[in-house]
């Protein structure tokens, strides 16, 4: 590539030029050998995948199973959230007033509780 006897009678400027263009040619080599291996490994990969998705009948049996289990919980979640949807964000959702903070913070007091025990207000 260059030896240091042709470092020896240049100029600052071509040596950094020098460095520079080797650095561009090693990464570039180095793209190029990853890019190779990354498309023979995704290659791979994409012949392999419909062998992913040939189930057996008990996968078959359990993958409607379990779609049919989330489809219920959902529905039921739906029905539950439309009946006490209202009193849940009204019981949590609420804005504390200052008055509240300040007996939460006396009643904690009185509790006399360790630190790591206590509730940061």
């Amino acid at each position: 590539m260059f030896s240091y006897s042709d470092l020896q009678n240049s100029s600052i400027l071509d040596v950094i030029q020098l460095y520079w263009n080797s650095a561009i040619l090693y990464l570039t080599d180095i793209l190029i050998i990853l890019r190779d291996s990354q498309s023979k490994t995704f290659l791979k990969f994409v012949e392999k995948l419909p062998e992913s998705f040939y189930f057996n009948d008990f996968q078959w049996k359990l993958l409607k199973t379990f779609s049919l289990l989330l489809v219920i919980n959902l529905f039921l979640i739906i029905i539950v959230w439309r009946i006490h949807g209202k009193s849940i964000c009204e019981r949590f959702m609420k804005l504390s007033t200052l008055r509240e903070i300040e007996e939460l913070k006396a009643s904690v007091s009185k509790l006399k509780l360790p630190k790591e025990h206590t509730p940061r207000i």
